[in-house]
């Protein structure tokens, strides 16, 4: 054989042996890093603890929640038409090495490793809320040619703008939760109510209509509202130091009765011509406030106030302390948060120029508790 010929075979099979070592020590033996199955892969895997463990995982923890989740609008239809259980991990992410508390961490995290772990608090060991709700919802809930009837949908860019879907939705069983009002709390009498409002009258007026521009009107406010919020009065848990002392002496029945008075007043037409809403203000207004204020400030629902007239300033007053958090509720803490300065000024002088219209007749639903529906 030529010499030239050996010389070519010989420098094939040098160059075949340098790239069979290159690649055995230069290239990882995981199947995580390049996909593909090769050296430990096999073994690596059958090792690992499975990413997704199934509703039934979370059960063994979770057991009452996941009870009360399962009786949600979140159940999981089947073709013949049934609801049955929930599946966690289609919101929370892959159950993996949850909980992690007690576990020594991990040495050498790899891709797959770093991906679960990133789904817990490493302090506490609970899965992590997925915070960009307006990500999560949309996925099932954004509307659609071709979804399912069934499952509600809304245009995300006027039903929510930026807000999250969090704001207003408890995300297990995904309703706007509002105070809920007793039957009994409800039935009291105006005319009694009228005979222990003097002292009301100080500050909130004889008619309801308040004298000052710092407190709130009352004339026609929602009777259940009126209700729920002197009993948070009456409680401590809304802060005041002078409705906190001139509700706490109240009975029950006197607060209903009171509650009454003032929901049976007429409301009070603005003198002042109505505002109308700068751009900034209008958005804002379709995006946080109307869902529960309703479109004309007046609200459907039995627990939410009217805005429509109220005091500007008193408006002013309270977004400012939601956003700040000195007043606090869960709802309006979180719608509030996102508001600015303008926001806040543009959208009190524009209800307090509201004029109300008459009020639709409010649900059944909004009026009482929830085991007494």
């Amino acid at each position: 054989m030529p010499k030239h010929v050996v010389r070519l075979l010989v420098l094939l099979a040098a160059f075949a042996v340098i790239a069979i070592a290159a690649k055995i020590y230069f290239v990882p033996r995981s199947y995580w890093v390049y996909g593909d199955y090769r050296a430990k892969s096999v073994s690596e895997i059958a090792s690992d603890a499975p990413m997704y463990r199934g509703s039934k995982y979370c059960q063994s923890c979770h057991h009452r929640e996941f009870s009360e989740w399962s009786t949600g609008v979140h159940r999981i239809m089947r073709m013949d038409g049934r609801r049955v259980g929930v599946i966690c991990e289609d919101c929370h992410g892959p159950a993996g090495r949850h909980p992690l508390v007690g576990k020594p961490p991990l040495v050498a995290k790899d891709t797959h490793e770093r991906l679960m772990d990133a789904r817990y608090n490493l302090v506490t060991g609970k899965m992590r809320v997925p915070k960009n709700s307006l990500a999560l919802c949309p996925q099932c809930h954004q509307k659609i040619a071709g979804r399912p009837a069934m499952m509600p949908q809304v245009v995300m860019s006027v039903h929510a703008g930026k807000q999250q879907c969090i704001a207003c939705h408890n995300p297990h069983t995904p309703g706007i939760v509002f105070p809920a009002v007793a039957k009994e709390m409800l039935a009291g009498l105006p005319a009694t109510g009228k005979a222990a409002s003097t002292q009301c009258a100080a500050c909130h007026g004889a008619s309801g209509t308040s004298i000052s521009p710092a407190f709130p009107n009352l004339a026609g406010q929602h009777r259940a509202y009126l209700v729920a919020a002197l009993e948070d009065y009456k409680t401590g848990k809304r802060k005041s130091a002078i409705m906190n002392a001139v509700a706490k002496p109240l009975k029950k029945r006197d607060i209903s009765n009171l509650a009454a008075y003032f929901a049976s007043l007429p409301r009070q037409t603005p003198t002042t011509p109505e505002v109308t809403a700068s751009t900034d203000a209008r958005k804002a207004q379709e995006e946080a406030c109307q869902n529960c204020h309703g479109g004309n400030g007046v609200s459907q629902f039995a627990s939410v106030p009217d805005l429509a007239g109220q005091k500007e300033a008193y408006l002013a007053n309270a977004l400012n302390a939601y956003h700040t958090g000195a007043r606090r509720e869960s709802l309006m803490s979180r719608v509030a948060h996102y508001l600015t300065t303008t926001d806040i000024k543009e959208l009190a002088a524009y209800y307090a120029h509201l004029s109300a219209a008459a009020k639709t007749p409010l649900p059944r639903h909004a009026e009482v508790r929830p085991n007494e529906r």
